[in-house]
């Protein structure tokens, strides 16, 4: 090769470098997670994050729950990552540095509100923020500095908690409304009240009710699951979450389809409305709000603005938005299973 198109080749293999490494997502994550004293989905959806924390970059995780050990539970995932980091040689896969992950988990709120307000406001690329439970800290952040909605992509996992045979788990302090259908869901009132703020119409909003309810049907994922468990120390810490709650042994990862939007190879992420790993969504006020996205009724007559004046179908537009993300859980399973294949038989 002459000297010339040697350079030539390099410097194109350093701007593809470059230029991958920009353009992964930037992510921010608010979680309810804790050690026994709830739903270990969340404590599952770490471990996954983190099986794709080289497609991702993560500049925060807030576990907002630091009363019931919320940071001791992350600290417990990366953990099992560094020893996977350290024997399967992450780093030649591109995965960050165990240490430079642990340093972004927030201590406290002071410190959470700090790690936000840097990443939102340090890149001119969108922070995707991902909300696993409560909305209280992320409407207290917006309300405090309105100009950074202008920064973030917000995606968030609301749940069913507003169905009638769910409405037993509404915890204590919160509330119930007289009839479901104004319920709040497990973002609880601080979703309502980013909401109900004209400041965020314009806010990009990509609101998960019933879609992710797909990850959790059929006998599929307690198939993947006994797959999972032989991968590494992460794949052993996946059993070792649900070691006392054995109804949730399976592949609950109730709160990855916010993962799963920006993963998904195949899908434009300016696009909600093409379906993807995490199902199909809607834009249910393109007019009054642009740019938020829900769960898509399909055919099924639907009020987004009044869900209470269209509630007997219900069950039926939650049916319709489990399917749209169950017919692409298969191959979302099958690159899952590639990837690890690749990343701890590579040796």
């Amino acid at each position: 090769m002459k000297t010339s198109n040697f350079y030539l080749v390099a410097a194109l293999l350093l701007l593809t470098a470059t230029c991958t490494l920009l353009g992964k997502p930037r992510v921010f994550i608010f979680t309810d997670i804790n050690i026994d004293s709830g739903d270990p989905d969340d404590r599952q959806s770490l471990i996954h994050l983190l099986w794709y924390a080289d497609e991702l970059q993560i500049e925060g995780i807030v576990p907002e729950r630091w009363n019931a050990d919320g940071y001791e539970a992350c600290n417990l995932a990366i953990d099992a990552y560094a020893e996977d980091y350290k024997t399967y040689c992450f780093e030649k896969h591109g995965y960050p540095e165990p240490s430079t992950l642990k340093n972004y988990i927030a201590t406290n709120l002071d410190h959470a509100t700090k790690l936000f307000n840097e990443a939102a406001s340090s890149s001119k690329d969108p922070l995707w923020v991902l909300v696993w439970g409560n909305m209280q800290n992320v409407s207290d952040m917006l309300s405090k500095d309105p100009e950074l909605s202008d920064k973030i992509r917000l995606i968030t996992i609301g749940t069913h908690l507003m169905l009638e045979e769910n409405r037993k788990f509404i915890p204590e302090g919160w509330g119930k409304t007289e009839r479901a259908c104004e319920q709040p869901n497990w973002n609880g009132s601080g979703r309502n009240s980013v909401f109900e703020d004209e400041r965020f119409n314009d806010l990009w909003w990509l609101e998960i009710n019933w879609t992710y309810e797909g990850m959790f049907t059929g006998e599929e994922p307690s198939l993947i699951f006994e797959k999972l468990l032989p991968f590494g120390a992460l794949g052993a810490h996946m059993e070792e979450v649900v070691k006392n709650q054995k109804w949730a042994r399976y592949f609950r990862v109730g709160d990855t389809p916010s993962v799963l939007y920006l993963i998904d190879p195949n899908h434009d992420l300016n696009n909600p409305n093409q379906i993807s790993w995490a199902g199909q969504f809607t834009q249910p006020f393109p007019n009054d709000r642009p740019h938020y996205f829900a769960d898509d009724a399909g055919s099924v007559t639907w009020d987004y603005h009044d869900p209470c004046k269209t509630w007997q179908n219900h069950p039926l537009v939650r049916a319709n938005a489990k399917r749209t993300l169950e017919s692409k859980r298969p191959k979302m399973y099958e690159a899952l299973l590639k990837k690890l294949s690749q990343i701890y038989h590579s040796n």
